[in-house]
């Protein structure tokens, strides 16, 4: 067996990409390593039947458990599962669509400032050195700055003994402020002062690098969380770690490398230089949290679920690898409880002018977090939704991007799609998933129960399938390479997702001594919440009963708070005011839960 195998990527625009890769691996585990999404759900483990390719070459044979989980037609278009197939020599690997998806977070970003901003290019003069009293440059930056701290490098001090000599005159100099009174800088002329917010979320990351000075957002970008590769849920990659002695380490590199691409991507994009950016604030789950922090997840790893810090936590960056000045301070913001973490704090920041209402606020990915504001007091419980939101565990399911089936309507006595891209369908995303829903239970072709009546098999082709009764949403005769179906397998996972988010729901407004009718709002944020549609998630159930104009879309609020905080440090004391006023409602406690969660499973 060679030392190395020849791994060939044909993308769709004609273009091959050529990768070293070691014999022995599967295709999933270099294509992953590589830098490509599969579009995987399983972490490799062969379960989601979704890194589906067209291989050719020195590749292992198909096994029967592979072709089992592929149909005849796939089998005879050389389709191939990646993570069931080996690498034996050299192969290529055929790319028949841009799986693009990964900028979701950037497209929805809405962030406007609006406000006053600290000052942070301190302007001010020191007298020359002066041969009958010298007093040395240090000293003098101190007279002139006795308000403030001065926490200096020692390249700094080498930098401003340059600069002084005897007989030149009062210097202009500016210091770097940072929002505690420190100069951490000292500089001459004025240098830019830039800041980094991240996003750092389970599926995607987001990064805005913002002028401190001015509140402009210089850049954004936004990548799929690489770490994806030891599983797509936040337990798989917490038992990695657990099972492996360098798992914590790699969680970290992996995601440092992530984020530093998308710096590297920002500065190709707006010109800034990342030596620039000085501080960073910092949102996310709290196991998510604790990977960029290097600190250890074990608490994560059964109930009650307590990492090692949930307040407000800042770290320096110098040695973490992060692209940024080594002088850069990197602060997280408080985390709600259990697994809701600094995310849902920062898009709490962005709802204070709603603080009076009565409202729900819903962030549904495979982790849905939810708070409940009622005049003035909050309740914030996570629910374990599953990926089925995002595409994951159903049939067909998969992320949304080119081929994604986004959009179902009943028009005119049929079903009408729309697919993201342009081409054949490939797959069906979370918000075609809940369209889907509705249009099956509206006209009556599923039941309260979530069975296909014999209306539907009388509209629908139809099939019996490996999971039962198989509706065909799309096939050959539209060009797709294989039959794309929907069965009651993934009617109960969705329905398994639905009734979790439910009953968190359910319990709260219990706790509050409330029901729909006094909803003032619903806020849908995040990925998911921005494309599906309200009248959909509402019809199906995942939310109470409200009047559709008081369901609102609100983007990427995560990315919008960490970038309020980041430059207004009134809103880091607002978050750790939130932390204080919010009560964690750790639902596997409560002795309602079971009872709601089997009611709820009825549409």
């Amino acid at each position: 067996m060679a030392d190395y195998a020849k791994m060939t990527i044909l993308t769709p625009d004609g273009e091959a990409q050529i990768f070293w890769v070691l014999p022995g691996k599967t295709v999933w585990e270099a294509m992953e390593i590589g830098g490509w999404d599969t579009g995987g759900a399983c972490g490799g483990q062969g379960t989601c039947s979704k890194c589906k390719f067209r291989i050719s070459g020195q590749i292992s044979p198909i096994s029967r458990g592979e072709r089992e989980r592929l149909i005849p037609e796939e089998v005879r278009n050389g389709q191939r599962l990646a993570c069931m197939t080996s690498i034996l020599g050299d192969f290529t690997v055929h790319i028949d669509f841009w799986p693009d998806g990964s900028d979701a977070k950037a497209k929805i970003f809405g962030y406007r400032f609006e406000g006053a901003l600290p000052v942070y290019n301190k302007e001010f003069f020191i007298p020359g050195l002066d041969k009958e009293a010298p007093i040395p440059i240090f000293d003098r930056i101190r007279q002139a700055l006795p308000e403030y701290r001065l926490e200096l490098a020692p390249e700094n001090f080498n930098y401003l003994a340059g600069l002084d000599r005897q007989g030149r005159p009062a210097l202009e100099l500016f210091g770097l402020v940072m929002d505690d009174r420190r100069v951490i800088k000292i500089v001459r002329p004025r240098e830019k002062v830039l800041g980094l917010a991240l996003d750092i979320g389970t599926t995607s990351l987001f990064a805005a690098v913002v002028d401190l000075e001015d509140g402009r957002v210089a850049a954004i970008a936004s990548h799929s969380n690489m770490q994806r590769i030891y599983g797509d849920d936040i337990i798989a990659r917490v038992n990695h770690v657990r099972e492996q002695s360098d798992g914590l380490a790699t969680m970290q590199r992996i995601l440092v490398n992530n984020l530093n691409s998308m710096i590297t991507e920002c500065a190709a994009k707006s010109g800034i230089n990342p030596e620039h950016i000085y501080k960073v604030v910092a949102v996310g789950n709290p196991v998510m949290l604790h990977f960029l922090a290097g600190i250890s997840t074990a608490g994560f790893e059964r109930a009650p679920y307590t990492g090692v810090f949930s307040e407000t936590m800042s770290i320096p960056l110098e040695g973490t690898g992060l692209q940024t000045n080594p002088a850069a301070m990197m602060l997280m913001l408080p985390q709600l409880g259990g697994f809701v973490g600094a995310d849902t704090t920062a898009c709490l920041l962005t709802l204070e002018p709603y603080r009076d209402n009565t409202w729900l606020l819903l962030d549904i990915g495979t982790n849905g977090e939810i708070v409940l504001n009622h005049q003035g007091y909050m309740w914030t419980a996570s629910a374990a939704a599953g990926p089925a939101f995002e595409g994951g565990a159903v049939t067909c399911g998969m992320r949304a991007g080119a081929g994604a089936i986004d959009r179902v309507a009943w028009i005119d006595g049929q079903s009408e799609t729309r697919v993201i891209g342009e081409g054949p369908p490939r797959g069906i995303c979370g918000s075609g998933i809940i369209d889907l829903l509705s249009v099956l239970l509206t006209n009556g072709f599923i039941d309260k129960k979530g069975t296909f009546t014999p209306e539907a098999e009388a509209v629908f082709a139809s099939r019996e399938g490996k999971r039962g009764r198989e509706l065909i949403l799309a096939g050959e005769e539209v060009g797709a390479d294989s039959l794309l179906v929907f069965n009651q397998e993934d009617i109960r996972q969705v329905q398994l997702a639905r009734s979790a988010i439910r009953t968190a729901i359910a319990i709260m407004m219990n706790e509050a001594g409330i029901d729909a009718g006094r909803l003032e709002h619903v806020f849908l944020a995040g990925t998911f919440g921005t494309y599906v549609d309200p009248a959909s998630i509402t019809n199906i159930g995942v939310i109470p009963p409200v009047d559709l104009e008081r369901v609102k879309n609100i983007g990427n609020a995560a990315g919008d708070g960490a970038i309020m905080a980041l430059i207004r440090p009134d809103k880091v004391k607002a978050a750790e005011k939130l932390k204080t006023q919010v009560k964690y409602i750790e639902l596997a406690l409560r002795e309602e839960f079971q009872d709601l969660f089997l009611k709820n499973l009825d549409f």
